[in-house]
């Protein structure tokens, strides 16, 4: 399990970031008081599943956003009238991974069902609903261009240090090669001055005969 800049485990983040979503989601949404007594338990339902989804959002982004994109609606259409939070932190790790063209697809999705979801609560007008989803939109894109200035810098990151690995394999070769051939030189040496030892021990006992 990885850990991050605080030393803190990542699961123990994703955990910790899922719930305050979720319980910021609640009281948020209980906070309001739907009218719609009768869907306030799935709207709740709604609410928490749209944080919670989050706790798997580095595994699995793609089928995250779908979830809180969903979420979102659903609890918009029930009367709990709350920012899709949930969502944009899912718009954040998928473009993160690199999912931008699902991200946009799933965005224009749900900021077009946004609309329909609130008037289906019977909570706002027309123009109510259609500029709480151009608000959401802005705020959705927002993100999504940090996640890619973030995601481009850790590549960055990356790159630099796949770059010092490299020299310093380069130099490390390098080191091993003139060792090998230090060795190389040594044993030669040491062979030759091993000969030329018997040779002159030979010449000497030839001498002395």
């Amino acid at each position: 399990m990885g850990t991050g800049w605080s030393g803190v485990p990542a699961g123990v983040r994703d955990w910790a970031i899922a719930v305050g979503v979720a319980a910021t989601l609640l009281l948020t949404g209980l906070s309001e008081r739907p009218s719609g007594t009768g869907l306030a338990l799935l709207g709740c339902t709604l609410l928490a599943a749209g944080g919670l989804a989050l706790v798997r959002r580095r595994r699995t982004p793609v089928l995250v956003l779908a979830v809180t994109g969903l979420c979102a609606v659903g609890y918009q259409a029930t009367g709990f009238d709350v920012p899709a939070v949930g969502f944009l932190f899912a718009v954040y790790a998928a473009v993160r991974e690199g999912h931008r063209t699902v991200t946009a697809v799933a965005s224009v999705a749900v900021l077009a069902t946004l609309p329909l979801a609130a008037l289906a609560s019977g909570l706002h007008d027309t123009g109510d609903a259609f500029a709480q989803a151009r608000g959401a939109l802005e705020i959705a894109w927002l993100v999504a261009a940090g996640a890619a200035g973030e995601a481009l810098r850790q590549a960055e990151r990356r790159a630099d240090e796949a770059e010092r690995t490299r020299e310093e394999a380069a130099r490390r070769r390098a080191d091993e090669e003139r060792l090998r051939i230090a060795r190389e030189l040594h044993d030669s040496l040491t062979h030759q001055i091993s000969v030329i030892k018997i040779q002159a021990e030979a010449a000497v006992h030839v001498a002395r005969r």
